[in-house]
């Protein structure tokens, strides 16, 4: 091998080198690729956000159809308003413009005669959670996935609806959970719930609907958007199916999440209830081992609970009431974890 194939070997694939300088600009350019990930001490879940975050910036930074600001802007402003929370906090992770197919009349004279009656739309993800629809200019916005997670509802709603759902179920809000939650745009002033001898004022009301689960019975409630206006929807409550498993109390999820972020420093905003399954545990340390710990071999009824950032699972056990919980195990979200 000559003098000259010996220094090509050693240089670095150019390709492969292109893709790393591209990698290092765009932090240099975009530092918030780095921003929420460093929030995370744990190294699974930075490496995840890191390359999600650097993935969404790269797709937006060559995209071939530039996002407007006045979309950026009014997609923001309508879920800043609906969620109660700054626009700030909802950055845009992904989007494309996407069109319809032209329409086709069926037994047209001649064959095949179509118009071209589509409109390009834009198809707009917030926060990596949220997605929506808008015409080119941002006047028309539609949201595609009102549900939203149990940290995002403001504390005076959601007390407002589990006192209501405790005084009619005659259960103790520790034992209520919520487990659904939808922003909404009421057409009326009754929020689509029939008031008997009482006239209903069109009008747009933005709020909430949200299923309280009581025993095996779910509580449906229409609420404003402040938690003053909360009406029992009979109609939707007397529908829904029966739960198969009792609910996970809404206690028991803030405390492992406190538990978590207490360890792991990532903010109980980031983390969603990925599954949980009431359990009997074998003694009082609920199987987990603990060298200076002394365990009473009676069993203890508890829950089995899944957090997840969408980047790392970690699998708490926890006692009936939270006051006995422990970190079972992390898992990265790449990987099939066994239950």
């Amino acid at each position: 091998m000559n003098h000259d194939e010996q220094r090509r070997k050693k240089q670095p694939n150019p390709l492969v080198l292109a893709v790393m300088l591209t990698g290092v600009l765009l932090l240099e350019v975009h530092p918030k690729a780095t921003s929420s990930a460093s929030a995370v001490s744990d190294p699974m879940a930075i490496a995840g956000q890191l390359v999600r975050n650097t993935r969404n910036l790269l797709r937006q930074t060559i995209h071939p159809y530039p996002l407007p600001e006045a979309v950026i802007q009014a997609v923001q402003q309508d879920l800043s308003f609906k969620l109660g929370i700054p626009a700030s906090e909802l950055p845009i992770t992904e989007y494309s413009l996407e069109s319809e197919p032209p329409q086709c009349q069926e037994n047209s004279d001649p064959p095949g005669n179509c118009t071209d009656t589509s409109l390009k739309q834009w198809r707009i993800v917030v926060s990596d959670r949220w997605v929506y629809r808008s015409d080119p200019q941002g006047q028309s916005l539609t949201l595609e996935t009102p549900a939203v997670p149990v940290s995002y509802l403001p504390t005076e709603v959601a007390n407002a609806v589990l006192e209501a759902s405790a005084r009619r179920s005659r259960l103790d809000i520790a034992d209520l959970s919520i487990t659904d939650i939808q922003v909404r745009d009421w057409p009326n002033l009754c929020l689509e719930v029939e008031i008997p001898g009482q006239e209903c004022h069109l009008g747009t009301t933005p709020g909430w609907q949200i299923a309280i689960a009581a025993g095996q019975e779910r509580l449906v409630y229409n609420v404003d958007r402040s938690g003053e206006v909360l009406l029992f929807n009979s109609a939707l409550s007397s529908a829904l199916a029966p739960l198969k498993q009792p609910p996970l109390p809404s206690g028991l999820a803030t405390l492992v999440k406190a538990d978590l972020t207490e360890k792991v420093g990532i903010s109980a905003e980031q983390l969603d209830i990925a599954e949980y399954s009431p359990q009997t545990w074998t003694d009082s340390c609920l199987g987990l081992l603990h060298s200076q710990a002394v365990c009473d071999r009676n069993t203890v009824n508890g829950w089995r609970i899944v957090l997840s950032n969408g980047g790392t699972r970690w699998v708490y056990r926890t006692d009936a009431t939270g006051k006995t919980l422990g970190l079972e195990t992390s898992i990265s979200e790449h990987q099939h974890p066994k239950n």
